[in-house]
């Protein structure tokens, strides 16, 4: 088999997540055109008019503050390209990247809109950060090497300084982030547009990471050292930690209509609205005698006659193989069980009662048909996971449909 490099490889499925764009849902539960180009495949239907209701909603709640939107892994999952350049459109403040190679996708693809990486980068990076007008993230000396780099290309180097208040995983420590910010503010070819924090979505100590940032700023301040704009909202601070919007906020599930949280989902502050949908469709449907049995160890034995329809979508899709037996699905704008496993490429309904049922019948994972809906949060409680990992679990290489 060839190899490809990573970032040939990166390169290809990004652009096989941003391939497709259609211009409305696909209303009916049987279609006789399949959205992609195989019929029995399956795909993610990415709806950028919830997107940008979204981004209206979070605007709204913070009283027109820029947003840095984060888009880091494939835009959980959504699509990195497609989302990018559509929140481009938007007049996005900000897009924030969780690695060096997605903003060298983002600008390779003409995105202009400033860029953060939150991620690390190499030595041999840096020229490339500099010369493709990026933002790093810095906490460590490796800022050197961005200033090295600044004065060769004789630009400045554009940084965010990231300062650990409390969460302890990465960033300047609190307690030597003045010393920090004047060795950084010293440097020439250095640009600071911004400081920022992650917090621990604790109550309580949130509100002290917040004092310890903004003491830190205040300290700068008084030195005369520009730190450009202050952030440490995510899309929980966003929805219920007003005091942390500061200069800017940077939501990331949110912007996907998802909440960061069960309880932020049950409270419901604002109104977002779901932009994946997974869908798939009936690939084979047969009557299984009393006895006769479905999948691997004989999982699923029928007690009575019993129809199943099975579905081609399986944990190499993404699908979480922990839902087996407990998810539900969509078929004919009602709900069916899973039985057995779901496996690799496979997953089998119970369809009993519904003679109609046949190949080719649109199947919804998570998303609305007609007036029924199942949730990606659903999906998420029936696997025992977050609603973060239900979306970026979804296989890179799967078809998005843009509507």
């Amino acid at each position: 088999m060839a190899k490809i490099s990573r970032r040939k490889f990166l390169h290809l499925t990004g652009a096989a997540s941003a391939s497709l764009t259609v211009a409305s849902h696909a209303s009916t539960f049987t279609s006789s055109v399949s959205p992609v180009r195989n019929p029995a495949d399956s795909w993610l239907e990415i709806d950028l008019n919830n997107l940008g209701w979204n981004l209206a909603q979070i605007r709204a709640r913070v009283n027109n503050r820029p947003v840095m939107a984060v888009i880091k892994a494939n835009a959980y999952g959504h699509g990195l390209l497609e989302v990018g350049k559509f929140l481009e459109r938007q007049k996005i403040a900000f897009l924030a990247v969780g690695k060096l190679e997605e903003a060298l996708q983002l600008r390779a693809a003409g995105v202009k809109t400033p860029i953060l990486n939150l991620g690390p980068f190499a030595q041999t990076e840096s020229e490339e950060i500099v010369r493709q007008n990026i933002s790093q993230s810095i906490y460590t000396d490796d800022f050197v090497l961005l200033a090295e780099a600044g004065r060769k290309l004789k630009r400045d180097a554009r940084v965010h300084v990231k300062i650990d208040t409390g969460l302890g995983r990465v960033g300047v420590p609190y307690d030597q982030a003045s010393a920090f910010i004047e060795k950084l503010g010293s440097r020439r070819a250095i640009k600071i547009d911004g400081v920022f924090t992650a917090f621990t979505e604790d109550d309580a100590f949130d509100r002290l990471q917040l004092q310890r940032l903004q003491e830190i700023y205040e300290a700068a301040s008084a030195k005369r050292i520009a730190l450009g704009l202050q952030h440490a909202a995510s899309s929980a601070g966003v929805i219920s930690f007003p005091e942390s919007h500061l200069d800017m906020v940077r939501p990331g599930i949110a912007i996907y209509g998802q909440y960061p949280s069960t309880k932020a989902y049950q409270e419901r502050r604002i109104d977002l609205r779901p932009v994946m949908s997974l869908k798939t469709r009936v690939m084979y449907v047969k009557t299984l005698r009393p006895g006769e049995s479905v999948s691997y160890h004989r999982a699923f034995t029928a007690q009575t006659a019993t129809r199943v329809a099975t579905i081609a979508i399986g944990y190499s899709d993404g699908y979480p193989y922990q839902a087996a037996g407990k998810a539900e699905v969509l078929i004919h704008g009602r709900r069916w069980p899973s039985i057995a496993l779901v496996t690799s490429n496979h997953m089998t309904i119970d369809v009993t009662g519904d003679e109609q049922v046949k190949i080719g019948d649109e199947v919804v994972l998570f998303g609305k048909q007609g007036q029924s809906e199942i949730s990606a949060e659903e999906l998420a409680a029936w696997a025992g996971t977050s609603v973060y990992k239900i979306l970026i679990w979804m296989n890179p290489l799967m078809p998005r449909v843009f509507v």
